[in-house]
Formats: structure tokens, C-alpha cells, sequence
């Protein structure tokens, strides 16, 4: 039976593009739900068949559903071969994983310092203390350890493991994409990660991703959250 890949996520970037993008990288056709009504319905009030879920994004391959982005970023890595070869290897990409989705996570949160379930645009101004301080004190540490373990690995002229792609640089580099998206000033600024720089520049050149972040399946960033 081949399989029929569905993503179902708002019409946003955001967590789903983690997810996207290992499937444009790999070459692999899948339907990219994004009707708020619909995600609503099957995924928040618990009416689609099978082992439950609860938020989206949520990855479906016929009876078989899986949520919670990193968790299903490495499955599709396994999957499609985006996957270290040893085990060392894969533990520390699990590790880094978990941590890159950390730093997204903190980010977002940042854009909803009051209330994380308000929307952003409720609390403009009295989140502005928190976004700062992500910008000025968060962000560079984040970026910083990125950049080491980057460097560690061939001097950081390659990959985040060994000598082939996985499903950890492409989630580092929507990360880095949103970043730059966000606060363009600070990325511009950023002369300590020099290397992780030409790593998203590398990334982002690769020909399929180059074209489908040329296309209109790409969402744009909404411009507040790093989503």
C-alpha cells in the first residue's frame, strides 16, 4: 500500500514548516491540509479516528496520525533516510532536536509575555520587556551553542553530523530562517555566528528547498512569534 502523507497545520509557517521542509527536501508528494475549520474539528475537538492527538501539527499517513513537531520531524527523518549513521550520533541529534525547538519555543513565548494563549496583538505593549530581552540576552546564547555544535562537527564546513544531511539541519535552518525573518537588525548584527550563517545560506540553496522557498506553497512568516 503506498503511502498518502497529509500535514495538517494552520495556514501559517510556523511549527508545519519544520515539517514541510523535510518533505521538500526528500522529494516526497504529500496534501498539505491548512483549513482552520477542519484542524479544529478532526484535531482539537478530538473527532478524527485513531490514536488520539490533541494540537496540531499533526502528520497522517492513513490510520496513522502523530503530533508534536520533533517527534514527528525525527520519525520523517528515519523514514526518508535523514537520519545519522551511528548511534552517538543519533542521540546527540536527538539532543540537539529538543533543543532547537526549545529555542523556538522561547521565542514565540516572548511575543506572549502577559498571556500564552492571548494573541499577540492583545498585549502589544506589555510584552515589548519580553521581546527585548530575547533579542539582547536569549537569542545570542541560543545562537552561540548552535554555532559551536556546528563547528564541532568538520570545522562546520558541512553538516550537523558526520557527512550527510539529516532531519536536524533542516529544522535548524527554519529556525535560523525565522529568526532572520524576525529581527532582521539582530541577525544582521550577529557577527559571532559566522559559521552558522554560511550553514543557512547552504541550506537554503539546496535546489529543492531554493525552489520551493521561491513558490507560492511557501507560507511567508506572520511577523510576530517566529511562526
Amino acid at each position: 500500500m503506498a503511502d498518502n502523507w497529509e500535514l495538517m497545520y494552520w495556514p501559517l509557517a510556523g511549527r508545519g514548516e519544520f515539517i514541510r521542509v523535510i518533505f521538500v527536501e526528500a522529494g516526497i508528494e504529500f496534501k498539505d491540509t491548512d483549513d482552520s475549520k477542519v484542524i479544529t474539528e478532526k484535531v482539537k475537538e478530538g473527532k478524527m479516528e485513531g490514536f488520539p492527538v490533541k494540537f496540531p501539527p499533526v502528520l497522517c499517513n492513513g490510520d496513522f496520525h502523530l503530533s508534536q513537531t520533533p517527534t514527528i520531524c525525527k520519525y520523517l527523518g528515519k523514514k526518508f533516510g535523514l537520519y545519522p549513521d551511528n548511534e552517538d550520533d543519533e542521540w546527540h541529534a536527538d539532543q540537539l532536536n529538543a533543543t532547537i525547538h526549545d529555542y523556538i519555543a522561547e521565542g514565540r513565548l516572548s511575543f506572549h509575555g502577559v498571556n500564552h494563549i492571548m494573541t499577540y496583538f492583545n498585549q502589544i505593549e506589555e510584552t515589548k520587556p519580553y521581546i527585548e530581552r530575547f533579542v539582547t540576552e536569549r537569542m545570542p546564547m541560543w545562537l552561540k551553542y548552535f554555532e559551536k555544535v556546528l563547528l564541532a562537527n568538520n570545522g562546520g564546513t558541512g553538516f550537523m553530523f558526520g557527512n550527510k544531511l539529516t532531519y536536524v539541519d533542516l529544522g535548524l535552518m527554519h529556525v535560523l530562517r525565522a529568526t532572520e525573518s524576525q529581527f532582521p537588525d539582530a541577525w544582521n548584527d550577529a557577527d559571532y555566528i559566522p559559521t552558522l550563517k554560511s550553514f543557512k545560506d547552504r541550506m537554503c540553496s539546496r535546489p529543492r528547498l531554493a525552489a520551493y522557498f521561491k513558490s507560492d506553497k511557501c507560507r511567508p512568516f506572520e511577523g510576530n512569534s517566529m511562526m
